[in-house]
């Protein structure tokens, strides 16, 4: 794992409002991560990008609150499909709204699976800015929201810039 995943998690919140998970996509230690991060919330919403919903339901176990699904496939676990994980534009809108289909005093809480996925296929500038906007839309919604990203697939310098727009970084350790 690079250092830098161990330099911006000294120096912020992993129990924060907006937390980046570093580890393998294969790695049970992240599933674990996530797992626990979403089953204290009212709802969720899982923004699945490299696995169809019901896989990515299944690998969590019962242990989720009511979940909604925004996925790069379309299928009928899902709120919104969107037609590629680069659409970041449908990924945000589809997050907007499973967000306000919750009950106004829900805490939601928002998974996005992979960052990984998502810098294969939009640029890292525009990934970025959508980040902070998702970031403002779910703080305003009262939610919480992580965000997995394999530290292997991933050069220091843009985890380090990635790692600056979460309260915390958590390095899941199998």
């Amino acid at each position: 794992m690079p250092d830098v995943s161990r330099a911006a998690a000294a120096r912020g919140d992993a129990d924060g409002a907006a937390v980046l998970v570093l580890a393998s996509p294969v790695d049970a230690a992240a599933t674990r991560v996530c797992t626990d991060r979403l089953a204290d919330a009212d709802a969720a919403v899982a923004v699945s990008l490299r696995r169809a919903p019901a896989d990515w339901r299944a690998a969590r176990g019962d242990r989720l609150p009511p979940t909604r699904f925004v996925a790069a496939e379309p299928n009928a676990g899902s709120a919104h499909a969107v037609s590629t994980p680069g659409d970041l534009t449908g990924v945000g809108i589809g997050v907007s709204e499973c967000l306000r289909a919750f009950p106004d005093d829900a805490e939601p809480a928002v998974c996005v699976d992979s960052l990984t996925t998502l810098l294969q296929f939009a640029e890292a500038d525009r990934t970025r800015r959508f980040l902070q906007v998702l970031g403002g839309r779910v703080r305003a919604a009262g939610g919480t929201l992580h965000c997995h990203a394999d530290p292997a697939a991933h050069e220091d310098a843009a985890l380090e810039r990635l790692a600056g727009l979460f309260d915390g970084v958590l390095a899941a350790e199998p």
